[in-house]
């Protein structure tokens, strides 16, 4: 390693003193992008897998656009798109020497940094979800995958490919609690196009300001995201729901599929929208007990074609919410037996048989508040024995706040007996436990207050909105003259494009 390349790698310190000003740091931050990018990447393996190696002499803490940049060197030189294991060398494998460091630095990266080579930071992601996946192996490239996303972005608010890329590999993998990080966070943004002229007006417009919204430096330039479609974004909300459905958080579960639903699709329904609409029924009978009317703001053409092919799920979650009628319910899962499994359904159908059990059960405790198991059987079915064993299952997992007295030995009666005040039996919570539940509550809603003022910040700079501003001036003045103005956004004429066109 060159003493004079060296003294390259080493000369962005984001530490030094006048590196603290904002745009003293962007300009070094860019220039130093710009050598960088014109350094070939023969120069970064000089001295590799020896003490003077590159990898072995930065920081990935500290010189963390550098070290990418060597790391990009180290993949380049054995070929970034392998084909086959053969093709992969054994440090770049998973649990080799440079995979190691890959994982490690997408664990402890400058996050500020990496605002600046959004591109490096995609590629190595996706490398990683290649190796792993060529190698027979798609697990091991999911925490490191979910590292570099929150490192760069603790929200992950902002949609990119990762996102997509990352859901899959859990879902291929069957690893659905591990997505959960990414999952769990909240979609508030899409890669936006700000008008750079726009950017350089607003005083805290460079990637290394303190942003607090995502989306001000993970943008459609910014290189953390190649483009993004309304099919990607409804893919990852339909496997999100998925991943939920296998974890039983089905009102997670819903509204994931609600997403799917509700992307704007210009009066068509694809069949991501099919399948999420079905699952949708069955998953809202899961979650409420019932199902809703369809969200407003999906679309209405597309969801009449879609009920249409959907009748069969409609007629089951009508004999659902009958939950005096078990009988109905039996006879139409076993009906469309072949629809449930030729959708992938018949895990989700049985489900709803198991809940309407548990609904039916959970009701009597409105009636009283205790009752033979003897009567319970006689509504159910079966015996006393099997329905015991079901309700203590139940109370076990958490479904029913109860417990089973069995009577004296001579007449063997056993009575279930419900807990009607939530301090008490085994799903009971204290007051500090309620009062901590309602603060974690009130904080996530002050997370999603910040995430809607920014939001409402992006739109005003938006170039539509900006025409938008222009027409209502325009009116404004027209009014004053004596002509009625106009409130409308599209100025009499009809859009061109959606509001996602630029996800097309």
């Amino acid at each position: 390693m060159s003493s004079e390349l060296l003294s390259i790698l080493f000369s962005f310190q984001p530490d030094d003193v006048e590196l603290q000003q904002k745009r003293e740091y962007d300009n070094q931050a860019r220039n130093f992008v710009s050598t960088l990018s014109n350094i070939s990447p023969q120069h970064f393996l000089k001295g590799a897998d020896t003490a003077q190696d590159v990898l072995e002499l930065l920081n990935p803490e500290v010189n963390s656009i550098a070290y990418i940049y060597a790391l990009q060197a180290r993949i380049l030189a054995a070929g970034d798109s392998p084909k086959s294991p053969k093709s992969i060398p054994d440090h770049l494998r998973p649990g080799g020497v440079v995979w190691n460091k890959i994982a490690q630095f997408l664990e402890t990266f400058d996050p500020v940094q990496i605002r600046y080579v959004g591109s490096e930071w995609r590629k190595l992601l996706e490398y990683v979800d290649r190796v792993a996946r060529i190698m027979g192996t798609p697990g091991v490239a999911i925490s490191p995958i979910r590292s570099g996303m929150l490192r760069l972005d603790p929200t992950t608010g902002t949609f990119t490919l990762a996102h997509l890329h990352f859901i899959r590999l859990c879902m291929e993998n069957r690893s659905y609690t591990a997505a959960l990080p990414i999952l769990d966070n909240y979609i508030y943004s899409l890669p936006a196009a700000i008008p750079k002229a726009v950017l350089e007006q607003l005083e805290y417009s460079v990637p290394s300001a303190d942003h607090i919204n995502s989306g001000e430096y993970i943008h459609l330039k910014s290189g953390h995201t190649e483009k993004i479609t309304v099919t990607d974004v409804q893919e990852y909300y339909m496997l999100g729901a998925l991943a939920y459905i296998g974890l039983r958080q089905f009102k997670k579960a819903m509204e994931f599929l609600e997403h799917v639903l509700v992307v704007p699709s210009q009066g068509l329904a694809n069949g991501l929208m099919l399948e999420a609409y079905k699952k949708w029924v069955l998953v809202s009978c899961l979650a409420k007990g019932s199902v809703p009317p369809t969200p407003r703001t999906a679309n209405g053409q597309g969801i009449k074609y879609i009920r249409a092919a959907s009748k069969a799920y409609e007629a089951l979650a009508e004999a659902f919410t009958q939950t005096n009628n078990l009988p109905k319910l039996k006879a139409q899962i076993n009906a469309g037996k072949d629809t449930w499994a030729e959708d992938g359904n018949t895990g989700l159908v049985n489900e709803l048989q198991d809940h309407q059990y548990r609904l039916y059960i959970s009701r009597l405790s409105k009636t009283f508040s205790a009752i033979p198991v003897s009567n319970i059987s006689n509504g159910l079915g079966g015996s006393v024995e099997e329905l015991t064993d079901y309700l203590e299952t139940l109370i076990k997992d958490g479904h029913l706040n109860a417990c089973i007295e069995r009577m004296s030995k001579s007449d063997g009666e056993v009575v279930l007996r419900f807990f009607l005040d939530p301090t008490q039996g085994p799903l009971a919570k204290t007051e500090v436990q309620q009062q901590q539940a309602l603060l974690e509550q009130t904080q996530r809603t002050n997370v999603l207050a910040e995430q809607v003022k920014s939001a409402d910040y992006r739109l005003s700079l938006s170039k539509e909105y900006v025409e938008h501003l222009k027409r209502q001036n325009k009116k404004a003045a027209a009014n004053a003259a004596g002509e009625a103005m106009d409130t409308t956004w599209d100025d009499g004429v009809e859009a061109d494009e959606d509001i996602m066109g630029d996800m097309h």
